[in-house]
């Protein structure tokens, strides 16, 4: 349920590194909540609620989205130095 005075942000985060953002959230004393596990494509869905006011909450937003898409990038990635699947 969303507490109020928050925006809600949903993330698609990948089982490799969810525990890394998970600690962050918890570290950080975010509010958040699981609201799927899709265990076929290795995705958890968590929902932040982040409150307006603060610009931390902002950074922490922007520090775990670029976790996220760097990890994309390097599992996804076609250069073969990057390629962990070869």
């Amino acid at each position: 349920m969303k507490p109020r005075n928050t925006i809600e942000e949903s993330l698609k985060i990948p089982t490799d590194i969810l525990l890394d953002v998970l600690t962050i959230i918890v570290k950080e004393h975010m509010r958040h909540e699981v609201t799927d596990v899709l265990e076929s494509r290795g995705i958890v869905k968590v929902s932040l609620y982040l409150n307006n006011d603060l610009l931390k909450h902002q950074r922490i937003l922007q520090n775990i989205q670029s976790i996220i898409e760097e990890y994309s990038e390097y599992r996804y990635s076609d250069i073969e130095e990057l390629n962990w699947r070869d």
